[in-house]
């Protein structure tokens, strides 16, 4: 069992990192995306949550900083959905749609990356392997002798 926290941490940040190098890849494409979207400095916008994408969902599948890294996670999820998929303004209803499933897309990712903040990376992780080597090798939880 010990074996789905970092298998839940693979899952979750592949997303995160392979987009965050997509904004890097398609900087000109998405920029023109964040600009018909209404962002503001659309090309600055989308190099820093190209990084934080990338630093995040490292931070998140190695374990190290997890909590940060969802944390990072959390407030870009929430801020693209209010910022990117603006369902409400759409008079297509097919584009509406689509814009609907990805913020809700969005907010469901944010509330798994708070879980993340709030549970930590849980086992097979880097900061938990050097917390328990700081504590002499004793497991957390495991009885004190």
């Amino acid at each position: 069992m010990g074996l789905l926290a970092p298998l839940g941490r693979l899952l979750f940040s592949v997303i995160f990192i392979t987009s965050g190098l997509n904004h890097f890849i398609q900087l000109q494409a998405l920029t023109a995306y964040a600009q018909a979207s209404g962002v503001p400095d659309p090309r600055m916008a989308v190099l820093v949550s190209g990084g934080v994408l990338v630093v995040g969902g490292l931070c998140v599948l190695l374990g190290a900083f997890a909590r940060l890294g969802a944390a990072m996670l959390a407030v870009f999820l929430v801020a693209s959905a209010f910022m990117v998929h603006h369902f409400w303004k759409m008079d297509d209803p097919v584009q509406a749609q689509n814009n609907l499933i990805h913020f809700m897309k969005n907010l469901s990712m944010a509330g798994g990356a708070l879980l993340i903040v709030y549970f930590g990376p849980g086992p097979f992780s880097l900061s938990r392997k050097k917390r328990d080597s700081s504590l002499g090798g004793m497991k957390l939880g495991a009885p004190l002798r």
